[in-house]
């Protein structure tokens, strides 16, 4: 389910699973959510200011937007009758959840919330790095700290 700028799993429990902007929020009313004729997704604010968007460059002008029985918002470009490109999806961009069959990759991580009702990013980030070792680290303000320890130790 999309709402305010998010995609939501709506089994329970309600969990948030990708959301636009999310260190800087938007008032969702009179937001607007437009897919615009060069290809990109963009969120609009009331005052019509353009607070975030896909930042790609579709080369046809046959672009749709799908939200996949997956969860994946996906933007397809038509190349031809019989092939649709996928040039932007919401898997690449995980929040804090994964869904099942979204990937886990070295070039996504995954950080917490705030708290459940602000889903602005926290402290604590899943990810792989540069040696393809999944790690915990707390990156504060003041300290930063790596909770998994090196494999060969």
């Amino acid at each position: 389910m999309i709402q305010d700028r998010a995609i939501w799993y709506t089994n329970s429990p309600n969990t948030l699973v990708w959301i636009a902007n999310r260190d800087h929020p938007i008032n969702g009313k009179h937001s607007t959510l437009s897919l615009l004729k060069s290809g990109n997704l963009v969120f609009t604010d009331a005052a019509q200011f353009q607070v975030w968007f896909t930042n790609i460059a579709a080369t046809s002008k046959q672009v749709q937007l799908h939200l996949q029985d997956n969860g994946n918002l996906v933007l397809l470009e038509s190349r031809n009758i019989s092939s649709n490109v996928v040039i932007w999806q919401s898997f690449d961009f995980p929040t804090d959840t994964l869904l099942p069959s979204q990937a886990f990759t070295k070039s996504t991580g995954l950080v917490s919330s705030r708290s459940g009702s602000n889903h602005s990013s926290d402290f604590c980030k899943l990810f792989f790095d540069s040696e393809n070792v999944l790690r915990i680290m707390y990156q504060g303000p003041q300290v930063s700290n790596v909770y998994w320890l090196d494999p060969w130790l």
